[in-house]
């Protein structure tokens, strides 16, 4: 018997990659569970909830009211009018 336990018993690799390597792929490529998709969709309501809370919140402000209202009647003259009245209007030259 111990002639037996004295010898070494040698296994050939199979694959030349290592369990370190091999856990950290299965890591990567491990599927998300139900929890954590919930837990993802969650996440996800909430920040919607706060963004929309915060979109609210800066349309109240004056001054963003003022810039809108700025841009509204300023988008009320005409287009050619702001052509027109352009600093960097090059009218061509007639020959």
């Amino acid at each position: 018997m111990s002639a037996t336990s004295s010898q070494k018993v040698v296994l050939k690799s199979t694959t030349k990659v290592s369990l370190n390597e091999r856990f950290t792929n299965m890591l990567k490529n491990k599927q998300p569970t139900a929890v954590s998709i919930r837990a993802t969709m969650q996440q996800q309501h909430m920040a919607s909830a706060r963004n929309r809370r915060l979109a609210q919140q800066m349309e109240n402000r004056p001054s963003v009211q003022a810039a809108l209202h700025h841009k509204q009647v300023r988008a009320k003259t005409g287009h050619v009018e702001r052509i027109l009245s352009s600093p960097y209007l090059i009218l061509p030259r007639k020959s």
